[in-house]
């Protein structure tokens, strides 16, 4: 009984310090549709829309903002849009869709993520939903 209670702790240490921790507390959040997640630079959120629904939110909300949008793919599961700030920081917008009425997006800002941004774009995206 003892020897099991000291290796609970060290797989505890174990996810937190390989980030796994991260992925499985995200995704437990994430389940429910109303967390939102920021792991690795990107910032992701399920959202109660389709991709298509999620893909003219994401042209508004850019425009919004007067982000340029410079290249944009999308189909009834996927949309990629890539745009730019005026100071040439690069965005990434991905909408993939998790069920026939759920999609998952992923907002990244600049190569190693602006989680302010990233949340100020994404709040943009649903105001358009």
């Amino acid at each position: 009984m003892k020897k099991r209670l000291c290796i609970y702790p060290l797989i505890v240490l174990f996810f937190f310090t390989t980030g796994c921790a991260a992925v499985l507390i995200g995704a437990g959040v994430a389940a429910g549709g109303a967390g939102v997640v920021w792991y690795k630079g990107k910032l992701e959120q399920t959202l109660p829309a389709t991709v298509p629904q999620v893909h003219a939110a994401v042209k508004a909300g850019l425009s919004d903002l007067n982000i340029s949008i410079k290249e944009e793919k999308h189909d009834s599961l996927i949309s990629e849009v890539r745009g730019e700030l005026a100071d040439g920081t690069k965005v990434w917008i991905d909408a993939d869709s998790t069920s026939a009425s759920t999609t998952t997006i992923t907002v990244r800002v600049g190569y190693m993520g602006d989680k302010t941004l990233s949340l100020r774009i994404l709040d943009s995206i649903k105001k358009h939903l």
